[in-house]
Formats: structure tokens, C-alpha cells, sequence
């Protein structure tokens, strides 16, 4: 073993055994095991240094033990070497443009979490659930999921290229042309048999009040019954939801926010601020996440509505940036559960009803040809038998 890694032993020996000796009596009496597991790491790191085949570079094996402990965590989390963390700490610029996605980490690859509807990557045909193994031909294993979205952005007019890998399907590249695009206002409109319909996909700080008009003016024109679509609604923070939220509810509680180390925040919906109370069902798909996975739990908890179509995909999270001697760290701190102490982040919500999309089935189809869209049928159907209020079971 070279000086420099009995140094690195004796570093990391120190620290850790001074942490047992003060913390083992504790771990015993309180069953906390971090202890032992922290016995063994310092083990595996004097073997490792000790006993492999061939020298060490320490530096890269101690950046791989950190970068492996922040990747067991969740797809938000990472450790940022010092490179890295020079790129998430530069903010994206006014001028900036991007393809139009929302992505995370999933299966140590970036995973798209949500192609925005109308954008350029929604319209090359991306979606939730594509692994993206490359960024303008850089690979994206063990790529943090900020750094990965700093790499979209670009000049507007610029194009990146992604490699793309999708469940069932050969893998692909597909060059998208990068556009700035603004925040999408929530969309309204009278459906077929009194429906109305309301469309979310971007939480803004004005949602909840654009939703509330529209959901009023639905009504006067004679809305006997509602569907509030959140598929590929994934822009905005969780919080946000709240305000769309309680255009649907009486007033109660809408989610909660827990951490270890803060006090639990109960977040409640105004009732003033109530605007419908019928028959409503919410449309959700594998897209569905953060604020809007935040409104269809609370709906579902409060009895107000059902789910139709889809998993969502999971990610109400609260990150936290921490910078370290040479890097830095993004570490999930909080997230978002239910009323009823629903997990969200990293499980999800089931749908009531569930329901394939399939969108397969119509990517052949000639442009402007009328496309099936089986979850919103679906639940016009239960509108029409009298199945959409509140019932949630």
C-alpha cells in the first residue's frame, strides 16, 4: 500500500472509529444499525486499498463511494463532482431554450419524466418513461439528473441529439430542435353531454386562480360535471397544487409536507375559494407528477374524485444543493405525501380506473387524422353511467 492510501485508511479510519466509539452504546440501545454499517465501509476501504490487484487512485474510488451512496437514495439525489457542480450552479439563462422536458434518474440513466404537450420533444414523439442514454452523443450513465437537464438547454434553434431507449422498441436517435417556450395557461372548454373540461399542465403561481375562473364560467354555460386532465402535467412545484386543489374541494386538508429534521407542514385548502362540488373524475397518466400527483392524491383522499388512465410516475420531492470542498451534493430533503399519509414520491398513485393509452396504436396514422384518446373516453363513459363523483374506492 502506497503512503498516500495508508493516509487515506488512516483518514477514514479515524473519523469512523471515532463515530462508533462515541455512537455504538446509542446504536445498541436505539437498534440503529448506521454504526456497523459504517464498521464495515471503513473495512471494505482498507481491503480495497490493501489487497486489489493493482494501485488504487483513491481520489476516484472515494468520488465512486460517494456518488454510489447519493445513487441509492433516489433519482434526484447525487453527488456533483466539481465540474458538475460548476454546471448546476450556473442558472439557466432568460434566453435559454430546451426541447421541453422534465427528467430525473431512473436505472442509473436520465429518464423522462414528462414531454410538455405542444413542444418540440413531445412532438418528436418522446415520452414518459423513454430513457434518454445520450446527450449530443455524451453518455448519461451516472449523469445527475441536473446535469442532464442543464445539457438540454441551449441557444433557441439549436438542436440536441438524444439517444433514446423505450420499453418494446429498438433503440433510436431523434434530433430536436430546442425552442423557449413559456408557461402553458390551463385550458377550458364545454364538452359533448355537459362535461366540462379543464386541462393543467403548468403549475404557476396563477393556476389555481385561471383554473377557478374557468371551472365558474364552465358552469354558467351549463357544465353538469367535470374532468380535470393532469396527464403530462409536471411543471411547477408540488406546493402549487394546492391552489388548483381547492377549486374542487370544501376547504380541508390538501397534502403534507415531512421531512426528518422539520416539523410536519399540514397544507389546507381555502374553502372560500371552493368552486365546484359535483361529479368530477381526474385524468392521469405516467406523466402525471409533482404538483399535479399532489391535486389527484387530495381529490382522492377527500372522496372528491376517482382517477382514470394511468400510474403516475411518482416525484414529490423537495431537493436541497450543498456544496462540499470539491463538489457538491443534491440531496432529496422533503417530499410530499397525501392527507392520509399516501406516499407519492418514489411510489406513485394508482389509478381507480385504470386504463391503457396506448398511443402505439396511432402513431402511424396520417398527420391531422383524428386520434383515439381512450382515458378521456373512458371517462366520459362514466360520467354517463353516473360513476364519476366522489367515490374513490
Amino acid at each position: 500500500m502506497s503512503a498516500r492510501a495508508r493516509l487515506a485508511v488512516a483518514v477514514v479510519s479515524t473519523a469512523v472509529i471515532g463515530y462508533i466509539a462515541v455512537g455504538s452504546l446509542l446504536g445498541r440501545v436505539l437498534g440503529d444499525t448506521s454504526y456497523g454499517q459504517l464498521a464495515i465501509f471503513n473495512e471494505v476501504v482498507r481491503l480495497v486499498l490493501d489487497a486489489y490487484v493493482e494501485p488504487v487512485n483513491v481520489d476516484r474510488a472515494m468520488a465512486g463511494a460517494r456518488q454510489g451512496m447519493a445513487d441509492a437514495l433516489d433519482g434526484d439525489s447525487a453527488y456533483l463532482d466539481a465540474e458538475e457542480f460548476r454546471q448546476v450552479q450556473q442558472q439557466v439563462r432568460a434566453g435559454d431554450a430546451e426541447p421541453g422536458l422534465v427528467v430525473t434518474r431512473r436505472f442509473s440513466f436520465v429518464m423522462i419524466v414528462a414531454a410538455r404537450p405542444g413542444s418540440p420533444a413531445a412532438k418528436a414523439g418522446l415520452r414518459a418513461g423513454d430513457i434518454i442514454k445520450t446527450i449530443d452523443d455524451r453518455h448519461t450513465r451516472q449523469m445527475p439528473a441536473l446535469v442532464a437537464d442543464r445539457a438540454l438547454h441551449g441557444a433557441p434553434g439549436s438542436a440536441v441529439k438524444l439517444g433514446i431507449l423505450r420499453a418494446g422498441a429498438d433503440p433510436f436517435d431523434v434530433s430536436v430542435v430546442r425552442e423557449r417556450i413559456l408557461p402553458a395557461a390551463p385550458e377550458g372548454r364545454l364538452l359533448e353531454g355537459g362535461t366540462g373540461y379543464v386541462k393543467v399542465s403548468d403549475f404557476t403561481a396563477t393556476a389555481g386562480d385561471e383554473v377557478h375562473t374557468k371551472v365558474l364560467a364552465l358552469e354558467k354555460a351549463g357544465a353538469r360535471s367535470f374532468v380535470l386532465d393532469l396527464r403530462d402535467a409536471a411543471w411547477g412545484a408540488p406546493a402549487e397544487g394546492v391552489n388548483v386543489a381547492e377549486v374542487f374541494l370544501k376547504g380541508g386538508p390538501v397534502a403534507k409536507l415531512v421531512g426528518r429534521h422539520a416539523d410536519e407542514q399540514l397544507l389546507q385548502a381555502d374553502p372560500a375559494r371552493s368552486a365546484w362540488s359535483g361529479p368530477l373524475l381526474v385524468l392521469v397518466n405516467n406523466g402525471t407528477a409533482g404538483a399535479a400527483e399532489v391535486v389527484a392524491a387530495a381529490l382522492v383522499d377527500a372522496g372528491r374524485a376517482r382517477l382514470v388512465g394511468e400510474h403516475t410516475f411518482g416525484r414529490a420531492g423537495v431537493t436541497r444543493t450543498v456544496a462540499l470542498p470539491e463538489g457538491g451534493l443534491v440531496l432529496t430533503t422533503e417530499k410530499y405525501v397525501s392527507p392520509k399519509g399516501t406516499a407519492i414520491h418514489g411510489e406513485g398513485l394508482k389509478p381507480t380506473v385504470a386504463v391503457d393509452a396506448t398511443p402505439d396504436e396511432d402513431d402511424d396514422l396520417p398527420p391531422g387524422a383524428k386520434r383515439t384518446d381512450r382515458i378521456l373516453d373512458k371517462a366520459l363513459e362514466l360520467l354517463r353511467g353516473g360513476s364519476g363523483a366522489r367515490a374513490a374506492a
